[in-house]
């Protein structure tokens, strides 16, 4: 076998060889090809937009009637005759319901003082000759 140096061969060049000064004017020409006015961007908050709004009034509506019914409604109070006259033509309903439904308030209102004195009371069961009637009741 031959000795090989690889100092002494002769060396293949490349096929590819840079002119003198071609780096120092690329970037001036590569500025030069590209467009002069950059293209229009498109959002996609642009193309969703309507339905960001709809969602939106939606949830508003749905907030604010609640809202509305509860601060528009009048609680006026129904007055005591008209209260009386629409249990009393109200079959269906029972004495202890009309009692399961009174607050302790409404039971305050409705104690009446009586002054009566104990010789009233007892002149009134001496004239009466149904005692037992009184006692039952």
């Amino acid at each position: 076998m031959k000795d090989f140096k690889l100092d002494n061969e002769p060396k293949i060049t490349s096929g590819f060889t840079t002119p003198d000064g071609y780096f120092d004017a690329f970037s001036e020409k590569v500025l030069a090809k590209l467009p002069k006015e950059e293209p229009k961007v498109i959002s996609i908050f642009n193309s969703r937009k309507t339905w960001y709004f709809a969602v939106a009034a939606i949830l508003i509506l749905m907030l604010s009637i609640p809202l509305y019914t509860k601060y528009s409604t009048n609680t006026e109070e129904i007055d005591s005759a008209t209260l009386e006259n629409y249990i009393a033509y109200q079959s269906n309903i029972s004495e202890e319901q009309i009692v399961d439904l009174l607050e302790q308030e409404d039971l305050d209102k409705m104690k009446l003082d009586f002054n009566v004195d104990d010789a009233a009371i007892e002149d009134a069961l001496n004239s009466s000759s149904n005692l037992e009637q009184y006692i039952t009741d």
